[in-house]
């Protein structure tokens, strides 16, 4: 337990602005969590995180010492927390950090993007928001970092699920990969069938019984010993597309544990895939209601955070 006596600067401020400058050093999805398991007190009573405070509060923080004791890394993506990097009335775009799921899975998380933005919503703004909302428009892998899209309300979902299918919402990747292509960009056309029992993808040259045709573009932007730098765009979206995708024609991302070479990637030390989701841009080309300001318009991935020696690579 830690304790911390309030002064005249943070009157009237909220707990859990409070508690990050308290504690630089501790992970803000930690201090959610105590919110939630609720070991925060103030004066000996429980609070919420949007809990107003007053001179000479006793704000006690019941979480283990390892936490409180931790310093930030930089080069571990765990460190870094989700940021928004646009919002208006109906949409917000967060850059995901890897390492975190998108949505709770198998796993149970306590942190998951979804969870977090609406904690996050609801914290921030007394706006009611309809359950599950602000909501997902498509999915990331939890290895992936970069950019995801929400809806704000059921309504702009709907609008925007639809520009997915009908590939009105155009995506493009940064990765690092084994090898340097042979062509300095290409559009690759095969066919994706899914193994849930293996948890995997499998990519054929022709139709076989369960596969789908998948189409994914890709330019070299920088090639760096025996390893390339590439700008990827996903014409469909299926799942593990570019990993899967890249590795069938020789080039697997590295720190891929999946599709690509243990050897090169223990060699790297690299703990995550070598994947950024660093654009996304509303292509419309039919009608799209109350969306229709966004047509044409793109987000950037203000900054990648590579891992290890890729950071040099990418520059």
């Amino acid at each position: 337990m830690r304790e911390f006596l309030v002064n005249a600067g943070y009157d009237k401020k909220r707990i859990d602005n409070f508690l990050f400058d308290m504690l630089p050093n501790v992970n803000a999805s930690v201090i959610y969590k105590a919110f939630r398991k609720r070991n925060i007190k103030v004066n000996n009573k429980r609070v919420s995180m949007s809990y107003l405070l007053s001179v000479k509060d006793k704000v006690q923080i019941y979480i283990p010492d390892h936490y409180l004791d931790q310093c930030p890394d930089d080069n571990k993506p765990d460190t870094i927390e989700p940021e928004i990097v646009y919002e208006d009335n109906y949409i917000v775009v967060v850059s995901k950090p890897q390492g975190m799921a998108v949505h709770k899975d198998k796993n149970e998380e306590v942190v998951v993007l979804d969870n977090w933005l609406q904690s996050f919503f609801r914290a921030r703004e007394t706006m009611l928001y309809e359950e599950g909302f602000p909501s997902l428009c498509h999915r990331l892998d939890r290895n992936t970092g970069g950019l995801v899209l929400f809806a704000k309300d059921s309504k702009t979902l709907a609008i925007l699920e639809d520009k997915f299918r009908m590939h009105e919402i155009g995506k493009k990747y940064l990765c690092m990969v084994n090898g340097v292509p042979a062509k300095k960009s290409q559009e690759l056309h095969h066919y994706l069938r899914k193994d849930s029992k293996k948890s995997r993808v499998f990519i054929f040259d022709n139709p076989v019984k369960g596969s789908e045709p998948i189409t994914t573009r890709y330019r070299v932007l920088k090639k760096v010993d025996e390893f390339s730098l590439l700008e990827v765009e996903l014409v469909t979206g299926k799942t593990h597309q570019i990993r899967a995708h890249l590795a069938y024609i020789g080039h697997p991302l590295l720190g891929d544990g999946k599709y690509g070479i243990n050897a090169v990637n223990k060699a790297l030390k690299l703990k995550w895939q070598a994947l950024w989701a660093k654009e996304i841009t509303f292509k419309f080309n039919n009608p799209s209601g109350h969306l229709e300001y966004l047509k044409g318009k793109t987000v950037l991935l203000p900054k990648i955070h590579w891992e290890g020696q890729l950071k040099d690579m990418a520059d």
